[in-house]
């Protein structure tokens, strides 16, 4: 079994987090890290370089791992490729569109193989979701909401993050990411792309929202503030299908509940989430549609469906029995997360062993992502 050597490019929090949860595959060795802070002199047995770029010289390392802030992306990316190395970037992509082509580009020119870390694509809880999304047991996605409260207190005003030169700001450098999780599950292109802002001073702007209308009629709601402490930071994603109601908790999706419109076999398939508990479930014969108050006429669909199915958005489903029920990911947040970023490297080598395979996140993902954030950012 060959052993990947990888190199590091930025060695702050999640560098470190990154060599510690790399360290545990048998076929990964971290060879190599770079960065110009004093912080570098805590890498273990390992190679130490304080220009990124005498690292792209150095022979024994197959993969390049790029955690540095945004605007740094493209040159690095371009130049580990033109190296010969393969690359593993952090997210964005980028921060221009330009800069995303000019990937494209050298990727082209060298064949090397790369992807960008949306590293909550491998996450157990947005597995689940897409395949039960993919095979219908939920029914169409019409309606996304992601909320997210983060603390801002690590963030001072001098900060990379503020500055939107570097970052790209807050949709670009993080919101990507839930644009991403929304792009696998409803498996639907952008169409139309709408956003707004608050900005507490000339330099940070802390709060952003936006709207997006989808391809296949799916319409998402996203926010994003970096404006509150620690003790409230939450994040929340809700999906509304035709036949279900999911939300789903965590910025590293831990757990969440579903209340759903089943048969038979679709309830089977609910059992493919994470520690899935079924909480209640009831027949339709049972149970009285309250949508409407007492002494409402009969409507002209009366009497078009039996308790057999349900007419949804103009679709007849065959559905007899309703349940909710709660989910989760039955491990600590760190090893979830360093579990994904496991698994997006490991992504990477079967590309690397087989030009065949196919990377669950491929530029083109990463690069569609990164343009509704653009979008969302004006």
């Amino acid at each position: 079994m060959k052993k990947y050597k990888v190199g590091i490019i930025g060695y702050g929090g999640f560098g470190k987090f990154l060599h510690h949860w790399w360290s545990k595959l048998e076929n990964v060795q971290v060879t190599a890290v770079a960065d110009h802070g004093s912080h570098i002199k805590e890498a273990e047995n390992c190679r130490v370089y304080y220009d990124w770029k005498e690292l792209l010289n150095d022979p024994e390392i197959d993969i390049v791992s790029i955690v540095t802030p945004p605007h740094l992306h493209s040159e690095m990316a371009c130049a580990a490729m033109e190296a010969g190395k393969h690359v593993l970037l952090e997210k964005p992509l980028s921060v221009t569109e330009q800069q995303a082509e000019d990937i494209f580009r050298v990727q082209r020119k060298t064949e090397r193989v790369i992807t960008v870390n949306h590293m909550i694509r491998y996450n157990p809880i947005i597995n689940a979701v897409v395949d039960l999304t993919q095979n219908g047991s939920l029914g169409r996605l019409r309606h996304a909401v992601v909320n997210n409260y983060a603390q801002d207190e690590s963030l001072p005003e001098t900060h990379w993050f503020w500055d939107e030169s570097m970052s790209g700001g807050i949709m670009v450098e993080h919101g990507v990411h839930f644009f991403d999780i929304i792009n696998a599950i409803g498996g639907q292109k952008y169409t139309e792309v709408y956003g707004v802002s608050h900005k507490r001073n000339d330099l940070q702007r802390d709060r952003v929202s936006a709207m997006v209308l989808y391809s296949e009629g799916l319409i998402a709601s996203y926010y994003h503030a970096f404006s509150g402490p620690g003790f409230f930071e939450q994040t929340t994603i809700k999906l509304v299908f035709d036949l279900a109601r999911v939300t789903i908790e965590g910025w590293m999706p831990m757990k969440g509940h579903i209340k759903a419109l089943v048969n038979t076999k679709t309830r089977e398939k609910l059992a493919s989430l994470p520690k899935w508990f079924e909480t209640k479930s009831e027949n339709f014969e049972k149970i009285n549609d309250v949508s409407r108050p007492e002494g409402w006429g009969a409507s002209e669909s009366a009497g078009m469906t039996g308790r057999e199915s349900t007419l949804v958005s103009g679709i007849l489903y065959e559905v007899d029995q309703i349940v909710t029920g709660t989910f989760e990911v039955p491990l600590t947040k760190g090893e979830v997360y360093g579990s994904c970023v496991q698994q997006i490297l490991g992504d990477m080598i079967l590309k690397i062993e087989d030009q065949d395979h196919i990377l669950k996140i491929t530029l083109e993902d990463a690069f569609e992502a990164l343009k509704t954030a653009m979008l969302a950012s004006k």
